[in-house]
């Protein structure tokens, strides 16, 4: 699915065209990670997508893994959700924040960074055209 919007360059605002969305704020400043999954893992549960698992890493002078397990129990939910109670800068330096987070219906968030900035995006397994399918085997 193809998308349309807007990114943030330099302050300065351009339209583009990407297969993706891309959720994150436009001006950098200190973001918390736990607030910021949850944002848009609440907007995703409009579209009936839920987490599932996730696989995360700290880089911030260290290296330290946060990481959700399938299945996991809602305490296991809650202590995910309090180590990733954290303030980041999202916006220029290097990345901090690296990872996968999977959620139901082929959907999962990934870290992305470009020049210095970083965040969500949101990726979908694409549906498969019409035209691929066949009626049975023999065909």
């Amino acid at each position: 699915m193809v998308s349309r919007g807007l990114i943030a360059y330099n302050n300065t605002i351009t339209k583009h065209t990407e297969v993706t969305i891309n959720i994150t704020n436009i001006e950098p400043a200190m973001k918390n990670a736990k607030e910021e999954l949850q944002e848009i893992l609440n907007k995703l549960k409009e579209k009936q997508n839920v987490l599932v698992c996730a696989d995360l890493q700290l880089e911030e002078g260290y290296s330290k893994k946060i990481r959700l397990t399938h299945p996991h129990t809602p305490e296991e939910a809650e202590s995910f959700f309090k180590t990733l109670d954290f303030k980041y800068n999202d916006g220029y330096g290097s990345q901090e924040l690296f990872g996968t987070v999977w959620l139901t219906y082929g959907v999962w968030l990934s870290r992305w960074e470009y020049d210095g900035s970083e965040g969500w995006t949101v990726n979908s397994c694409p549906h498969i055209p019409n035209y691929l399918y066949k009626k049975s085997l023999e065909e």
